[in-house]
């Protein structure tokens, strides 16, 4: 489809088509399940090129040049050496292999929640000591969100392959990455969705072909492209992937539209047999919940989520309206980065079209981890075997040998292992001691409340790390300050909105017909009507809504409004709209301006055109104040010290920014008994010590755990077994330090002595660790001058 104009993108999405996701500058890419469909863009007025005619009859073909790639080629340049599409169960089979085949370094993992048919949600975690929980950054692979895009699950599963064999075979690059990050492995989130989709292709590719036209195989035989997962139409919870599925009008949900962060908004329909059907509700489904847990309880400083297609790198917002992340500079860096190894375009997910409800949307918002959606591929859900291969590997045109996806996510591993691009805790703590980071906070979606603000729902992040025996630990994390709230919003209002302005209108007389042409210039075929934005009267119009209104869907009005340049009143030789609105069997259209299209004393004109109307039009446009102004926030992480056993030791709020290293030493303060060591021993004029000299002998005692009641410490020669002498030490608190000391008598020693302080050395303190409580000076006693 052209789509010159983010209106034009807009319109389209309007029409309730089955997107593709592909696109590129000025065109996007629809699936037509039937000539109704086809019959929708002729009357929005698009100019369409057929690119593929037949979508089954391409998948069969497709399934033939697999088979004939499988044939031909023993193995594949893929880490793996696969010739063909995994089918589900090879999925789970392969994960497994590969725990079995390398303990210590991979391990299986099953999400939290089974899909509506039952299924399990598996995945893999791969690192060096793969079971110890030792805050490593992390980076999440996944694929399969919608399920008729095979190559997302390929490409996920293919780099956990690269990682093993290269860590195996000694790969200096792949084994840094492996020490020094945790690679999660989802290749099939959906998994209900994705076994229909491909076993109707295998169905569909081994019975040698199938007669017929468009319409007859999608609606024939739509489960190999099916998007959703198999929830019910009704929204009961539950669901079959074997409920009727009639192209288009298919049942489930979107899983790349359910999570939660801005759920229902732009890009995300309420029609549960629409593509994009967002769900009942946020992180309704049992796919995007499982997401949700995993991402919630680890430090995801890098996602990819893998889709088909478009050659695309895109990040997050994917929303306009949501505005330039803070974290922009960074984020474009590792897009373009990515993009630059794949030869795909890197941009803002909203260029394609607005979404809400998507991964990052939700990932990136509410944790600070930087996520990309990569679109996999110029053509096709799944596309040959043979280019899932080259767009791994880099052999593509666009690719150019740069690597392909294989490098690209190279960089998303190595932006993972980046410090600079994160937060890190460091220090000490007891051995064995539990580490545990937690936040809870609202997370808006993009419906409302009666009162005009966004409606929210409850998110919690807690994650845990665990203190190894050497006390020493580093925590890779996630900032403390969500992007979401790290920039302003909004402002103070500095009056109330202007009243409403009214006007109508109706089809041109007697003689004249509707025009049936979203972008007509006829005269006869649209009415103007102009408007000002109020100014200089105290009024604050931060929006407008302009909403018509008629008294049937048996008539069909379209509007566009214009920045009216010249002051006359009329669109005509107005070139590019600011909002437009076209839905189509409806009795309203409506439209929202906002800055910078909406300016104070601003000259607009409405223009209202008769696609296919014989009602006359009543028109509003309402004018509203600004958003409540939302200052910049910075939030704290609370951390809390545990025993092994659970008991919170100490809590303390820790508030850290992307790029910045903290020590904390928490021995004392989560220490669960008292630990005496002696931190400092002296001996006065060491370098000078003769024989008969009374020396003075002063130790430190620190107190590195809870408090620790009344103790001795005692001096000794070593060599000798001889007590020097003893010290009473005093009540310590935790972190507390005192000096103690005794005279040593060197009247009856002569030579190299050894000399130890021993804290608590009558066993008075009970102590967490009863090891570490001595200290040694060496100290030399020369004779008496002319002796």
């Amino acid at each position: 489809m052209s789509t010159p104009t983010r209106v034009a993108i807009r319109k389209l999405m309007s029409l309730g088509l089955d997107l593709t996701e592909h696109g590129g500058n000025g065109f996007r890419e629809v699936v037509l399940h039937g000539e109704a469909d086809a019959r929708k863009l002729g009357k929005a007025g698009f100019i369409s090129v057929v690119r593929v005619p037949d979508l089954a009859a391409r998948g069969r073909a497709d399934r033939r040049a697999d088979r004939v790639y499988a044939r031909r080629v023993a193995q594949s340049a893929l880490p793996s050496g696969r010739t063909t599409y995994r089918r589900l169960a090879d999925y789970g089979l392969a994960m497994k292999q590969l725990a079995q085949d390398n303990p210590g370094l991979v391990r299986t993992i099953t999400l939290s929640q089974r899909t509506w048919e039952g299924r399990p949600v598996e995945g893999i975690e791969i690192t060096s000591n793969v079971n110890a929980r030792d805050g490593k950054p992390v980076f999440l692979q996944m694929g399969v969100h919608h399920a008729r895009e095979w190559p997302s699950g390929e490409h996920a599963m293919e780099w956990a392959y690269e990682l093993v064999n290269g860590y195996r075979a000694g790969n200096a690059r792949v084994t840094s990455l492996v020490n020094t990050t945790r690679t999660i492995v989802v290749p099939v989130v959906n998994p209900d969705g994705f076994n229909i989709s491909r076993e109707a292709g295998e169905l569909e590719g081994g019975g040698g072909g199938r007669a017929g036209n468009e319409t007859v195989n999608i609606v024939g035989h739509p489960y190999e492209y099916r998007r959703k997962n198999c929830r019910f139409a009704n929204d009961s919870p539950g669901g079959s992937c074997t409920q009727p599925a009639l192209g288009l009008a298919a049942a489930g949900v979107d899983p790349n539209r359910n999570y939660g962060g801005f759920w229902g908004g732009a890009g995300a329909s309420s029609d549960p047999l629409n593509e994009t059907y967002r769900g009942p509700s946020a992180f309704s489904e049992p796919e995007t919940q499982n997401i949700r847990q995993l991402v919630s309880t680890r430090h995801v400083t890098t996602l990819v989520t893998n889709h088909t297609f478009s050659n695309l790198v895109l990040r997050a917002p994917g929303v306009a309206s949501q505005g330039t992340s803070p974290d922009e500079a960074i984020y474009k860096a590792l897009g373009d980065a990515m993009a630059a190894q794949n030869g795909y375009a890197s941009k803002h997910g909203y260029e394609l079209y607005d979404t809400t409800g998507t991964t990052e949307d939700w990932t990136y918002w509410s944790t600070g981890g930087l996520g990309f959606t990569f679109e996999i591929g110029p053509t096709n859900f799944h596309p040959p075997y043979a280019q899932v291969v080259a767009e791994y590997d880099g052999t593509t045109a666009a690719a150019g040998g740069r690597g392909g996806n294989r490098e690209a996510y190279f960089k998303a591993q190595e932006n993972t292992a980046d410090a600079s691009k994160h937060s890190v805790l460091a220090g000490q703590a007891p051995a064995g001691a539990i580490l545990r980071l937690t936040k809870s906070f609202q997370t808006p979606t993009s419906q409302r409340n009666t009162d005009g603000s966004y409606k929210t729902f409850p998110d919690t992040l807690e994650t845990t790390t665990d203190v190894p025996a050497s006390t020493q630990f580093e925590w890779h994390i996630n900032p403390s300050t969500r992007p979401l709230v790290a920039q302003e919003r909004g402002r103070v209002a500095t009056g109330p909105p202007s009243p409403p302005q009214s006007f109508t209108g109706a089809p041109a007389p007697t003689g004249a017909v509707a025009c049936g042409d979203f972008e007509t210039e006829d005269r006869t075929c649209f009415n103007d009507h102009a408007f000002t934005v109020p100014s200089g009267d105290g009024s604050d119009n931060a929006k407008a809504l302009i909403r018509i209104e008629w008294a049937t869907i048996a008539s069909d009005w379209d509007m566009k409004v214009y920045r009216d340049t010249n002051g006359d009143g009329s669109s005509v030789g107005e070139v590019q709209p600011i909002a437009t609105s076209a839905q189509g069997p409806t009795d309203f259209e409506q439209a929202t301006l906002v800055a910078p299209a909406l300016v104070p004393g601003g000259k607009y004109v409405i223009r209202m055109i008769n696609f296919a109307a014989t009602e006359p039009y009543d028109g509003t446009i309402t004018f509203e104040g600004p958003e409540p102004y939302q200052a910049a926030q910075t939030e704290s992480w609370t951390l809390k010290c545990e025993s092994p056993e659970g008991t919170v030791r100490s809590t303390a709020a820790i508030t850290i920014a992307r790029g910045q290293r903290q020590t904390l030493d928490l021995r004392a303060a989560c220490a669960s008994a008292p630990d005496l060591q002696v931190t400092s021993l002296v001996v006065n004029n060491n370098s000078g010590v003769r024989q008969g000299d009374k020396v003075t002998v002063t130790a430190t005692v620190t107190n590195t755990g809870a408090t620790a009641g009344a103790s001795t410490t005692e001096f000794r020669i070593v060599e000798l077994n001889q007590v020097i002498g003893s010290a009473a030490t005093g009540s310590l608190a935790p972190g507390a330090s005192t000096t103690v000391s005794v005279q040593w008598d060197t009247r009856s020693v002569k030579g190299t002595y050894t000399i130890r302080a021993t804290a608590d050395s009558a066993g008075q303190v009970t102590e967490s660790n009863e090891t570490n409580n001595t200290r040694d000076v060496t100290v030399t006693v020369q004779g008496n001058k002319g002796k």
